[in-house]
């Protein structure tokens, strides 16, 4: 005979058992002891948090026969036949299954008839979401309005999912995720129960690891002491999770905070050539990071969830560092996921993000302090020449472009700067200086004339690269086809050809008919809401019918160029925000 689960034998059986979720805890003890317990209710959160666990205690709870100050007490006939699975009154239905209409039609036949042994007859209905749309509007009046003898009570891990007609007539509980302490206490706990020795670490180890789901680092011990002899050791649960050990990123982030790059990419390699999971690694980064920033900005550590010896290192290090260099790493680092997922080349989107964090921050904070001295009414750029360097591997092509919305011109400060190094040049012919000019300057020759004929500087204030749309933009898609098919299908052939600011330019190839279905309001929340996610910050877009005249001849350099191989690694390496156009 199989072994029982541990997060099935582990599963709390009354309210004083339970791990986390205080909250609700209190407010339902109460309504039980004053009699109040409503007639639906609607748990949401995230997976793995207590959602179903629950449910199953609210029903023990208001069938339970001990006194209401003490339900359930887990003893009496109710209480167990509830927790062993065996009361015909108490009905738990998988809506992911069970989603149509004839499902829900049946749930309003049966809840007429009154319960055979307990007091009240409890429906239970997870992943709620799942149901179809005739199904919940079949469920409308009697969630309303059910029988004196009925409670439902609905779990649901998408809450957004949910019609609003159904929210209203329930009493809405957030579940929230475990903290790291509350998940490593536990699993210690369980470890003990069962004869299971953990090693200093193991339990944290695991607890960061489930990202708050409490099913999920009962599930990973499990795992865990199925393959043991009655001791867990770290190196185990880095081999089980391809995770690998805390001073690892601790080790890379002081490389950081000290900018020795040779330092951080040694520590990288070492990671790959462990055979760590790199997206696990690259989440611990991101983890790590956000902690020290938050302890740079606030000084105060009592938010942080780490271990002492953890928080010390920590404090060494911020203060090494700034809260805008911290920033900039996180918007970098935590990019990496997707690019980890997809790319063919192993490590080497952590290795390009590691020397973009250390070697690329000087052309990225110059940008804010040209556009804090720029007049508002347009003025004359500042020239600035690019010295040549060795030749490169193959030609250069024939411009080097940063796309975004507007241009932000310099005001000119004086005669022309020195000749510099800068990490485009490589790719530039060392015989010949090219001559690069901003749209205005096109538009209008006689103001072009006055520039000297080198490279003109131009800094556009973009929130989003195009490339960043684009290596995003299949997961968007295939985030709504889940979604809303009806929705992907309007999305057949459009494409990101643009971005300006915050707002996306999507071509629609079909047209005008195309055109106005991506517009309507539904259509529009939906594809801005993954594009956001998908971007980490607020984006908006418009469609167009007509790549022609959509963008102006400089722009239509510039989508050339970047299919550049050369150029978009330039890009994506170096950030780089400096247009040049060579003359023909």
């Amino acid at each position: 005979m199989a072994s029982q689960a541990l997060y099935r034998k582990w599963r709390s059986q009354t309210f004083s058992e339970l791990v986390g979720q205080e909250h609700v805890v209190q407010t339902l003890q109460n309504a039980i002891q004053t009699g109040r317990v409503g007639h639906a209710y609607l748990f949401t959160g995230p997976r793995g948090v207590g959602k179903t666990t629950m449910a199953r205690l609210l029903a023990k709870a208001v069938n339970c026969e001990a006194p209401a100050e003490q339900r359930p007490c887990d003893q009496c006939e109710m209480c167990r036949s509830v927790a062993e699975g065996r009361a015909v009154d108490v009905i738990e239905m998988d809506a992911a299954s069970h989603t149509s209409v004839e499902d829900a039609r049946e749930i309003i036949e049966r809840v007429q008839f009154r319960p055979t042994s307990a007091r009240t007859k409890v429906y239970v209905i997870d992943e709620t979401h799942m149901l179809s749309t005739a199904a919940f509007n079949a469920l409308l009046k009697t969630l309303e309005e059910p029988p004196a003898h009925a409670l439902f009570i609905l779990a649901t891990t998408e809450f957004h999912k949910v019609p609003a007609t159904i929210i209203s007539r329930c009493q809405r509980f957030v579940f929230t995720r475990h903290t790291i302490n509350n998940i490593s206490n536990h699993l210690e706990h369980i470890a003990q129960e069962e004869g299971i020795t953990l090693q200093e670490g193991v339990a944290e180890r695991i607890a960061r690891a489930a990202t708050g789901a409490m099913r999920d680092a009962i599930s990973i011990l499990d795992q865990l002491i199925a393959g043991s002899d009655g001791t867990i050791t770290l190196v185990q649960v880095q081999g089980l999770l391809g995770a690998t050990d805390t001073s690892k990123v601790g080790a890379l982030v002081s490389a950081l905070t000290a900018a020795d790059v040779q330092a951080a990419l040694q520590i990288v390699n070492e990671v790959a050539d462990d055979g760590a999971d790199l997206r696990q690694f690259a989440r611990d980064l991101v983890e790590r990071l956000r902690a020290l920033m938050l302890l740079t900005a606030s000084g105060d550590s009592s938010t942080l969830d780490v271990p002492d010896e953890t928080l010390h290192e920590m404090r060494y290090q911020a203060a090494q560092t700034n809260v805008g260099q911290l920033v900039t790493w996180l918007k970098l680092f935590s990019n990496l996921d997707y690019q980890l997922k997809n790319s063919p080349y192993g490590q080497l989107p952590l290795e390009l993000a590691v020397v973009e964090a250390l070697l690329a921050p000087a052309a990225v904070v110059a940008a804010p302090a040209a556009r804090a001295v720029a007049p508002a009414q347009p003025a004359a750029v500042t020239p600035k020449r690019l010295a040549p360097t060795a030749p490169a591997a193959r030609p250069a092509p024939p411009a080097l472009i940063r796309e975004d919305a507007r241009p932000i011109e310099r005001e000119p400060e004086g005669p022309p700067a020195p000749p510099a190094t800068s990490a485009v040049e490589e790719l530039l012919p060392p015989t010949k200086q090219p001559d690069v000019v901003s749209a205005e300057a096109q538009e209008a020759p006689s103001a072009a004339a006055a520039v000297p004929e080198e490279v003109i500087e131009v800094v556009y204030d973009a929130a989003f690269l195009l490339e960043d749309v684009e290596a995003c933009w299949v997961q968007v898609v295939e985030d709504i086809r889940a979604a809303d098919k009806l929705i992907y299908a309007q999305l057949d052939g459009v494409v990101p050809i643009n971005v300006e600011d915050r707002t996306v330019v999507l071509l629609a190839k079909k047209g005008e008919w195309q055109k106005k279905r991506l517009e309507v309001d539904k259509t529009r929340r939906l594809i801005e809401r993954y594009l956001s996610r998908e971007l980490g910050s607020e984006c908006f877009f418009r469609v167009t019918i007509n790549e022609e005249e959509e963008m102006p001849d400089i722009k239509k350099q510039i989508q050339h160029i970047r299919k550049d191989e050369l150029v978009r690694s330039a890009l994506n390496i170096f950030d780089a925000t400096i247009i040049a156009i060579d003359k023909p």
